[in-house]
């Protein structure tokens, strides 16, 4: 039987609709979750944090060119512990054996004075470890060098090994086995705690199903936006349950409350046309965080930030249009699962609070002030190398045991535009000139004979080349001839041809093509020795020249980042400068340098918008001018004290995990103040005694700021520790952490600010002149759905959002 539409209602007209239709709705969720259920794996996982920087910042220039034109081939580390100095040499040239390794950088010291530098073998066996630098001969993504590491790993098994390596390293794999653990453990925890504050066992499975169905329809629309990176694609899912569990918990208390005296359909026609703009108006607050994050220059803030907006709207509809559906088909279970509640009264704590407001609030005061302060000098990180996870990966602890016994340097590189060998080899010179620089290699310093008398772009004459080759000075003449007409250089033979100089990586270019067109006849051992000397050629040319830049590139001893590092890389690219207009330092340095300049542009600008955002959306719920400051002032202190802990610890921060947190933080918990200052202002046109409004208010808010709370908490400590991603453990412990910092300041400060302030708050409400029933209808009471005939039933009415 259909139930009949008050015409007019809109919000009454549109439950109604959803009511009646929900055979209906519950078809069309069934068949949007079988769509999204094929398409959860769609959507591309972007594992790299620099493909999201501004494409105005020099490190994305530079990377773009360089994917471009160069080829760059796989590298590992590898340290051996426990074993001999002859047994490591073996080790390493049984290691370049194998194939798909092109070279195993080891030290071997000349064995027929048996002499050796002690300080040179330091850098590669220390204290019975030996360390090895392998380079693959193709790409790290490719199928020959994934079998060439598992050689690597098999041939080296007998020993303990620590492989600091990204060839066969899988970030979304791993994250993805690391999530399956977080989502059981989120999922205890929040059946847990729907299991403390229910009112009827049913409300779980309704909470669990609907939810269910959410974060199917969100992350399987993901492949909408093309790709999503590792970051969004790891806690989409346990944010959008923890954010957004709100919206079910306040329809079914609503349906709960109307079910008292009506019956199960029109109870939950009435109850939904009631939560909609409730969970609305809850949602913008939210909401207004995500689009502060989507503002980012950093281009992760629009990546997370939108998926998370789709997941609140997904949450949205799926509440609005299934839950009623479920609540309907399963009445008769929710009545015979009704039990008591277990939720404590805490008007002990709220008198505690009430008495202690002079006492707190300057303390506060003090705390907030020290926050604001210690904050502002938290020492942020931008390489995700420099900060480590509780649960870590044999990436980050190979990392961190070779680092133990030998220093890790970091490969850089400088982009200059190709065609002048001279100016390379200036550059060149300088960056060896450079104190943290370590090693240099460029076209214009590979050496083609073991004295290191003569580099690849070196002119040579005939004799020269001769002398370099080991091939008859009259052949050599006769290729200077063939090379001279090829590239009609006819004054050759005008000259003396002994005086015609030729680089020698363009000769051995042209013999190897004569030689392959059958131009000219080599012998076999001739032919071999220009067949080597290609191919290295050929190799070095793939990672260093490309067809409109050149690459050159270096090593840097000492830390990955910091203002020292960064100086550096400034003295570097202004020798490059000195030679060219357009240069590019490229490597982790550059980009964590790239993202710190990024970083003070988007700290400035989440932090005010979102507290402007959200401040707004409060001016229009409260009507207040006072209301909406005390409420933003209070989740703002709880950031401030949230990031005063790194510096009070003497730890840093990733300032990833601030930039998303501190947004997350604001518009995620401000609903736990929203919803305590919304019974306050309830509560106080009933209640003269403005104390006892407090302890009231503090009592019926606590299950809704308790379960909301709770949930956001666990779940952030959660990905804190059982995530091996240290980007993204970094996350989850701030997040965990800002909120139970702002469940504790909503919970005690904020009540003692609404009751010190009270005059303040009435004398800048807009309605002040208003007479009671218009002032219920104003937004204050939008946040709870407590109308003036409503409230006037006692305590038991504020249960809705319990």
């Amino acid at each position: 039987m259909e139930h009949k539409t008050d015409r007019g209602n809109f919000m009454m007209q549109l439950a109604t609709f959803v009511v009646n239709k929900r055979n209906a709705f519950v078809v069309l969720f069934a068949i949007a979750c079988i769509y999204c259920l094929t398409t959860l794996n769609k959507a591309k996982v972007n594992t790299e944090l620099t493909d999201y920087l501004s494409d105005t910042t020099e490190t994305r220039q530079g990377l773009d060119i360089m994917d471009r034109e160069f080829t760059t081939f796989g590298s590992a580390k590898i340290l051996v512990t426990n074993i001999t100095y002859e047994n490591a040499l073996k080790e390493a040239q049984d290691l370049e054996e194998i194939r798909g390794i092109s070279t195993v950088r080891f030290f071997d010291w000349d064995d027929e004075d048996g002499t050796y530098d002690d300080e040179e073998l330091s850098d590669y066996y220390k204290d019975a470890c030996a360390l090895y630098t392998l380079t693959f001969e193709e790409e790290e993504d490719t199928e020959l060098s994934q079998r060439a590491i598992s050689r690597v790993r098999e041939q080296l098994k007998d020993y303990q090994t620590f492989f600091y390596t990204t060839v066969d390293k899988d970030d979304n794999a791993a994250l993805k086995q690391d999530m399956k653990g977080i989502l059981a453990v989120a999922a205890a925890i929040i059946l847990l705690v729907l299991l403390f504050t229910s009112n009827t066992y049913m409300e779980i499975i309704i909470f669990m199903m609907t939810f269910i169905v959410a974060i199917i329809l969100n992350t399987g629309t993901n492949f909408w936006f093309g790709e999503i990176s590792f970051v969004t694609n790891a806690v989409a899912a346990v944010l959008q349950l923890a954010l957004s569990i709100d919206y079910a918990i306040i329809l079914f208390h609503r349906f709960m409350e109307e079910h008292e005296t009506k019956e199960t359909v029109e109870a939950v026609t009435v109850a939904l046309s009631k939560a909609i703009p409730e969970i609305s108006s809850s949602s913008l607050t939210t909401v207004s965080g995500m689009v502060a994050l989507m503002l980012m220059q950093f281009g992760i803030g629009m990546d997370l930030g939108r998926v998370l907006t789709k997941a609140i709207v997904f949450s949205l509809i799926t509440v609005f249009f299934l839950m009623p559906a479920m609540i309907v088909m399963m009445s008769k279970w929710i009545e015979k699962t009704v039990h008591r509640s277990f939720v404590p009264s805490i008007e002990i704590w709220g008198k505690l609070v009430v008495k202690t407001r002079y006492l707190v609030l300057p303390v506060f005061a003090v705390v907030m002030v020290g926050g604001c302060i210690l904050s502002s000098r938290c020492e942020y990180v931008y390489d995700h190398g420099s900060i480590e996870a509780d649960k870590m990966n044999e990436y980050m602890t190979s990392k961190v045991r070779i680092e133990k016994t030998f220093e890790v340097t970091n490969t850089m590189a400088v982009v200059v535009p190709k065609g002048d060998y001279q100016k390379e080899a200036k550059i060149i010179e300088g960056l060896e000139q450079v104190e943290r620089v370590d090693t240099v290699l460029g076209l214009s310093n590979v050496e083609v004979d073991d004295e290191g008398k003569y580099i690849l772009v070196n002119e040579l004459n005939p004799r020269e080349f001769a002398e370099v080759s080991d091939v008859d000075l009259d052949l050599v003449r006769l290729l200077y001839q063939f090379y001279a007409i090829d590239k009609e250089q006819y004054g050759a033979f005008m000259k003396n041809l002994d005086e015609y100089r030729v680089p020698i990586i363009d000769m051995v270019d042209f013999i190897y093509d004569q030689k392959e067109k059958g131009a000219i006849d080599l012998d076999d051992d001739l032919s071999q020795d220009v067949d080597d000397l290609h191919d290295a050629l050929s190799d070095a040319r793939q990672q260093l020249e490309g067809e409109s830049y050149s690459r050159i590139v270096f090593t840097m001893t000492g830390p990955v980042e910091g203002e020292e590092t960064f100086r550096v890389i400034d003295q570097i690219r202004n020798i490059a400068a000195q030679y060219y207009d357009e240069v590019y330092v490229v490597g982790d340095s550059t980009s964590d340098y790239d993202l710190s300049k990024s970083f003070r542009v988007d700290n400035v600008k989440i932090s005010v918008l979102t507290a402007l955002f959200v401040g707004i959306i409060l001016l229009f719920t409260f009507q207040s001018a006072g209301l909406p400051i005390m409420l933003v002032f209070t989740i703002q202190s709880s950031i401030w004290i949230n990031f005063s802990i790194p510096p009070l610890k003497g730890g840093t921060m990733f300032f990833l995990s601030y930039l998303i947190v501190s947004a997350i933080q604001m518009g995620a918990t401000i609903d736990y103040a929203i919803v305590i200052t919304s019974r306050y202002m309830a509560l106080r046109k009933q209640i003269d005694d403005r104390k006892q409004v407090v302890v009231t208010a503090l009592n019926q808010a606590f299950p809704t700021v308790a379960t909301s709370g709770t949930i956001l908490t666990c779940a952030g400590f959660a990905v804190g520790r059982l995530t091996s991603n240290a980007i993204i453990a970094s996350l989850g412990k701030a997040l965990g952490a800002g909120t139970l910092i702002s469940i504790i300041l909503v919970m005690t400060v904020l009540p003692q600010l609404l009751l010190v302030f009270d005059r303040v708050i009435e004398r800048t409400e807009f309605n002040r002149g208003a007479k009671p029933d218009e002032q219920s209808k104003n937004g204050a009471d939008s946040q709870t759905g407590v109308q003036p005939a409503e409230t006037e039933g006692g305590a038991d009415n504020e249960k809705e959002e319990n």
